[in-house]
């Protein structure tokens, strides 16, 4: 009999995507099970191609609507799960608003991550199990110990995204903006949704300009938002590198698939503590993270080709100890 799961991941794409050893692990315990996503609306898009993702359900993080009609989605969102039948769910944030959607599911086995603002009888008795926040552990052996307190084995901790779907993405990108086929790149992806994650501008024009001195071939990525792509602009302005031969500006230009994809074809990722980090180590590829004052512990990226340099203010770091971080990884 199908066992069919649910896993509700209210957050950001980077905490969309250190589900997926969960995804591989259910699947390693029953291989024919049916996984939905319950997540923010765009947030899932880097799991949407994802075989072991069954429905990939979207609802709003906020919204201006009046209150009867806010609930009225809320109730048939209710209705759309509980019709679902699910066998598990796995609740990884601590909204209130979950509380109503474990209801909806009935008679299921439900793990709710442990918040101690939570600790009431209305959180602890709406969910089967209480399994612990991650503490002094990372996010992705967090999400996995919410499968071991509903009785499933852990058979893989990796984090992998599949390469094979990601080679034909990259295969049509590297005709689509002509990117060399015998010349390594890196990739760099400047920009951040939060300003305390960012580094200065004139530091990351300081850092292209060095490697495009070393003949090296810089791609620039960043999101859809135009304030990105203003962003990613003026760093390339301040570089003086307008050469399409030393800098690719593709800020705002792909998906994140195919960023994905983009990343799994470079040499090295340069990047801030975001979801293009933890995809770099979802791909398998070498990277350099700037961290400033986040839990390094927590959200580090989940690969052991991860370098990170984290200075509680991250504007402390200097370009010099990246440059010598990338020497030591590619030249000593």
């Amino acid at each position: 009999m199908t066992k069919k799961f649910l896993i509700v991941v209210l957050r950001f794409h980077g905490d969309v995507l250190l589900t997926k050893p969960m995804l591989d692990n259910i699947k390693l315990n029953f291989q024919d099970s049916e996984i939905d996503l319950l997540v923010y609306r765009g947030t899932g898009s880097i799991l949407e191609e994802e075989k072991a993702v069954s429905e990939i359900i979207e609802i709003d993080s906020s919204s201006k609507e009046n209150i009867w009609i806010r609930l009225r989605k809320e109730y048939y969102l209710w209705k759309k799960l509980r019709a679902k039948n699910y066998d598990y769910a796995f609740f990884l944030t601590t909204q209130w608003r979950v509380v109503p959607m474990s209801w909806a599911l009935g008679k299921v086995l439900k793990a709710a991550v442990d918040d101690r603002k939570r600790r009431k009888r209305l959180w602890t008795k709406s969910f089967t199990y209480i399994f612990p926040e991650a503490l002094d552990s990372h996010i992705v052996m967090r999400n996995l110990s919410a499968l071991k307190s509903l009785g499933l084995e852990i058979y893989d901790k990796n984090l992998s995204l599949d390469p094979f779907l990601l080679n034909e993405k990259y295969n049509s990108l590297r005709k689509k903006f002509t990117l060399p086929v015998n010349k390594s790149y890196f990739l760099i992806q400047p920009t951040s949704r939060r300003e305390k994650k960012l580094w200065q501008k004139e530091k990351f024009s300081q850092l292209i300009k060095n490697l495009a001195d070393k003949d090296c071939l810089i791609v620039i990525t960043s999101g859809p938002d135009t304030h990105e792509i203003d962003y990613v602009s003026e760093i390339i302005e301040k570089s003086e590198l307008t050469d399409d031969n030393k800098v690719l500006n593709l800020a705002g230009k792909i998906t994140l698939p195919e960023l994905a994809a983009l990343i799994q074809g470079c040499k090295c990722f340069i990047g801030l503590d975001s979801v293009a980090s933890h995809i770099a180590a979802s791909v398998n590829t070498d990277s350099v993270t700037l961290f400033g004052p986040s839990n390094l512990v927590n959200w580090k990226p989940w690969s052991d080709k991860a370098r990170v340099i984290q200075k509680e203010n991250l504007e402390d770091i200097k370009v010099e100890e990246v440059i010598n971080l990338l020497d030591d990884m590619y030249i000593n």
